[in-house]
């Protein structure tokens, strides 16, 4: 008897227990799937999270970029920024938080972004309505040197100041102001053909 009640609990009972098992299958498959595509999908959007948290780091000049960097925010944003072209071996600072308002600074090879002991080369890009008149006419005050360069462009500074140089660009409600603590630099960029340009 005590053989064949172990045959009847192994009868009846095994088969149960491989029932429940088999109905608990579906339910931890579905587990893990609901548990593999949430972590994906909690990867994939703080992958794009950190993505934009990066761009806007960049955007606020949290961030020094190479060229290449540079100009893949700018295309990307649909920024006018102006610039006295790239620098070798320089990193760039850009600050478009107001877009009327933006600015470059330029960061030497070897230069910090917290470096606040050196002043480096510096492009700001304005929004300023008739800018060629504007700045044509600020040349005709006291102190004032206004000429128009070989690119066709309103170019001011005052002569007590060389270091800041304005240029009102043709055609366009756009003001540059080029800022460089060396010498005749400023004025130098001013100058030349198609050193002033929009980074594209």
């Amino acid at each position: 008897m005590l053989d064949s009640g172990i045959r009847e609990v192994t009868g009846i009972y095994e088969p149960v227990r491989k029932v429940r098992f088999r109905r608990v299958i579906p339910y931890v498959v579905t587990a893990l799937i609901f548990s593999t595509v949430s972590f994906g999908a909690e990867y994939y959007f703080n992958t794009k999270r950190s993505a934009s948290e990066e761009v806007l780091l960049v955007l606020h000049g949290g961030k020094a970029v190479d060229e290449a960097e540079l100009r893949h925010v700018v295309a990307a944003n649909h920024l006018t920024v102006y610039w006295v072209g790239p620098e070798k071996g320089a990193k760039y600072v850009l600050n478009a938080a107001v877009l009327s308002s933006i600015s470059l600074r330029y960061l030497p090879q070897g230069s910090s972004l917290t470096d606040t002991t050196s002043t480096y080369r510096e492009v700001g890009t304005f929004t300023s309505p008739d800018a060629f008149n504007v700045t044509q006419k600020a040349g005709t005050q006291a102190n004032g040197v206004g000429f128009v360069n070989v690119d066709g462009n309103a170019v001011y500074y005052d002569s007590r100041d060389p270091k800041n140089v304005y240029i009102g660009i043709k055609g366009k409600d756009i003001q540059v102001e080029i800022f460089d603590p060396r010498p005749d630099q400023s004025l130098a960029a001013a100058i030349m053909r198609h050193q002033v340009q929009q980074i594209k």
